[in-house]
């Protein structure tokens, strides 16, 4: 029987020239045959890592790829502590668990409880984290940051393992207080590598009256963290671990690259290792030979693990290794080596889970799908992209509260307000919170033709709009893409399904399962659609859009009318006004409903 591997040869050569993709050897070096899985390698110091899981507790319903739900991931832990970490008494291993952040708004289990979170934190809360920390949407409202603090950060289980290290609370007295743990020091159990953790979020400003944030760059110039440098010179550590919301790869803002410029001049040969989140990617990033960044994409797809070998060894450099877990069974169980995932504690998370999802309806069908939608993995113009979508189809049916409105208008909405691609099946109240987790208001302005014709290039031009990013892990690929110029070889294979193809600074390998290579097509930040159809360049349109953009779309009219008119004025908060109508969740249900009969 011809092997498998020699198949893969001959198809590689033909693939090559009739099709110009080619597949790197490495992609399937590593593969175990039976699984068709790349292994892990264990170190002295092991880390699993998650980061934006946003809810999705529940696993990816329609995605065998991610079938995997939160208790799954607790009875995986519970395997891979016990035979993979604790296996050989002769090699002395820590594993050590780590969150960055992000817990709201993506999926029902989250989203449909009031407060936003109220059960599904119990739920996450049940993983035996040994350091977490928050995200932004941690604190997009005084009312979650309450909630976070005092329900995780200030708990008996988590009080000594939460850290945030430039976030402060605002407490009932008045009095700020750090939002948790500034660092926490400990020595590992079995290794005894003496570790200081920070943790920090991105230069977050859109927070509340019970949170402050502190950009990273003068959080390290406060008193505490000088008198904390004192503390810790450099032959007290072996590692400095710092983990927190924010990329791994980010040439804008470069707030990790900063704080490692820093800390390398304080800990010039002290192992640093980072964790990040935020931009929804999987990515790793190797700041120099004794430091790394790992992060571990979104929605409960992947679990991040890394080993670090040789921290002590003053003559050698540490050994890294990184590989990305898709986050189901199969892969659970390969890497914890069990045939049996269940443990006691996973399967009752699991039921809890199924509980939720039935007390909150998340089941509940309105109609059909008939095809997938896809963000980002079809290009923008194509029938199953699902901002082509909107545009053609779901902004169209809004309606004002006002039937006197201008009959010629524009409505915009911002993409980063569709959160994950909509598949073929039902579509249920969870499909609502995943599709667009935000509520929105609409509001209007009347503008001249002239002006409303140039907002949405000159939105779309910016590399962010102010407030409302595209969707995160799109720019982010293509600012990762930017920083590596060299790209990963086509993998296009009959037997692999599209996905998770990842490139970073240690290669094209990183993925536990292989798959054949995801397009990813550009993602602009709004998209409009309009029925204007006077040619009078002065003529008076109504302007609607989700009142989230309100900043963005006064900074556009504002910059154009100065190019565009004389004299021009600016316009102010005055000359917006609410506009009415159901929001776009409500839009996209009646349509999928009114489809489906």
């Amino acid at each position: 029987m011809v092997s498998r591997l020699s198949c893969l040869v001959v198809l590689a050569s033909i693939l090559e020239q009739v099709t110009n993709a080619f597949i790197i050897p490495q992609v399937f070096s590593s593969e175990n045959e039976e699984s068709g899985l790349r292994e892990i390698e264990l170190g002295e110091l092991n880390f699993l890592h998650t980061t934006d899981t946003h809810g999705w507790y529940g696993s990816h319903t329609g995605q065998p790829a991610y079938d995997a739900d939160w208790g799954d991931f607790i009875s995986f832990i519970e395997h891979f502590q016990q035979n993979r970490i604790n296996a050989d008494p002769k090699h002395k291993r820590d594993l050590i668990l780590i969150d960055t952040g992000d817990k709201h708004d993506g999926n029902g289990l989250a989203d449909a409880t009031y407060p936003n979170g109220l059960e599904s934190t119990h739920i996450f809360n049940s993983v035996n984290y040994d350091l977490l920390t928050l995200g932004n949407h941690e604190l997009y409202t005084a009312e979650r940051a309450v909630f976070e603090y005092y329900s995780t950060a200030k708990s008996d289980k988590f009080k000594d393992k939460y850290v945030s290290s430039n976030v402060e609370f605002i407490d009932e007295d008045g009095e700020t207080v750090p939002f948790g743990n500034k660092y926490v020091s400990f020595t590992t159990k079995h290794t005894k590598h003496k570790v200081l953790a920070l943790s920090f979020i991105f230069n977050f400003r859109k927070t509340n009256d019970r949170a402050i944030v502190t950009p990273v760059r003068d959080e390290v110039h406060k008193k505490w963290f000088q008198e904390m440098l004192k503390e810790f010179p450099p032959s007290k550590l072996d590692l400095i671990l710092v983990f927190g919301h924010l990329p791994a790869t980010d040439p804008n803002e470069r707030e990790i690259n900063a704080l490692h410029e820093y800390l390398r001049l304080l800990y010039p040969a002290t192992v640093i290792q980072y964790f990040g989140g935020h931009s929804h990617i999987r990515d790793f990033v190797q700041l120099d030979a004794r430091s790394t960044c790992l992060q571990s994409g979104r929605f409960a797809e992947t679990v991040g693990f890394l080993s670090i070998d040789g921290i002590k060894s003053p003559s050698h450099n540490p050994k890294f290794f990184r590989r990305y877990i898709d986050f189901n069974k199969k892969s659970f169980k390969f890497h914890a080596f069990t045939k049996h995932l269940y443990t006691k504690i996973g399967k009752h998370v699991s039921n809890k889970v199924q509980s939720l999802k039935k007390i909150l309806e998340l089941d509940f069908q309105f109609g059909h799908v008939p095809r997938t939608y896809f963000m980002a993995a079809r290009p923008l113009d194509a029938d199953d992209n699902i901002y082509n979508l909107f545009k053609t189809a779901i902004l169209q049916r809004l309606h004002p509260t006002n039937p006197t409105a201008n009959k010629q208008r524009m409505v915009m909405m911002n993409t980063g307000a569709i959160r994950y691609d909509m598949f073929k099946g039902p579509f249920t109240k969870n499909t609502e919170f995943i599709v667009l987790p935000f509520e929105n208001n609409w509001n209007v302005i009347k503008l001249p033709f002239k002006i409303a014709s140039k907002i949405e290039g000159y939105l779309n031009e910016l590399p962010y709009i102010v407030k409302g990013l595209a969707p995160p892990e799109v720019a982010s690929e293509r600012l990762k893409m930017l920083e590596r110029p060299i790209a990963c070889p086509i993998v296009n294979v009959p037997w692999l399904k599209e996905g998770h193809s990842t490139r970073d600074d240690f290669g094209c390998d990183g993925d536990d399962t292989p798959h054949n290579t995801e397009t990813l097509y550009p993602i602009p930040n709004v998209i409009q659609t309009s029925n204007v159809v006077s040619e009078d360049k002065d003529a008076e349109v109504d302007f609607v859009f989700f009142s989230f953009l309100t900043a963005d779309i006064l900074l556009a009219a504002n910059a154009i009318g100065r190019n565009e008119i004389p004299l021009f004025h600016n316009y102010t908060l005055s000359h917006i006004h609410d506009y009415g109508g159901q929001s776009a969740k409500m839009l996209l249900r009646e349509y999928i409903m009114e489809i489906s009969k």
